[in-house]
């Protein structure tokens, strides 16, 4: 359990655990609730609107019982008094020139109110010592290039640019651009 900085209630604390199957109703929603904050003014309105807590649920519940779930994805939930508040996500390394001792951040996403608790340092710390355990070396993850909050995060946590860009297509006709950010896992972290 971490106790939570400024910004939300002293004495609360946050649990984070791996993530189950009957966690995906929760998931979709805060999946959705933090996308329509974090994204607002990066992507269109009416794509962020658009966003169902129900859809996400599902495709919530197909990777983490489906074969994402046997292909190396893996998630964990911070819960406050029980609700969960904010998750991360992995997977194998997507991209063609990535060894197949890399992992990659999927997600990282918090409700807003969250924001600057510890939590999201928490989820990507976790994250990061499960992949050290499996023997991973390098991490890789995708942000959006004018996403400037989340690249001081990373970057605060010790993750670097590597020069790749991409563009990223996002429901019909939304396409941002995203940078590639990486990690040496060899190290145990500070």
């Amino acid at each position: 359990m971490i106790e939570l900085g400024t910004g939300y209630a002293q004495g609360v604390t946050a649990t984070i655990r791996a993530a189950q199957p009957e966690d995906a109703p929760d998931l979709g929603a805060v999946h959705v609730a933090a996308w329509q904050w974090a994204y607002r003014g990066l992507m269109p309105d009416d794509l962020l609107d658009s966003l169902r807590p129900e859809s996400r649920a599902r495709a919530w519940e197909a990777w983490l019982t489906g074969s994402d779930a046997e292909q190396g994805f893996a998630a964990w939930v911070a819960e406050v008094e029980g609700s969960i508040v904010g998750f991360a996500s992995s997977s194998e390394g997507r991209e063609d020139d990535m060894d197949e001792d890399t992992v990659e951040l999927l997600t990282i996403y918090l409700l807003e109110p969250l924001v600057g608790t510890g939590i999201g340092s928490a989820l990507l710390k976790a994250a990061e010592a499960a992949w050290r355990q499996e023997g991973r070396r390098t991490a890789v993850l995708w942000v959006l290039a004018d996403n400037d909050r989340s690249r001081r995060f990373y970057e605060t946590h010790g993750w670097h640019t590597d020069g790749v860009t991409k563009m990223q297509s996002f429901g019909a006709g939304t396409q941002v651009e995203a940078i590639r950010y990486h990690k040496v896992l060899t190290a145990a972290a500070p």
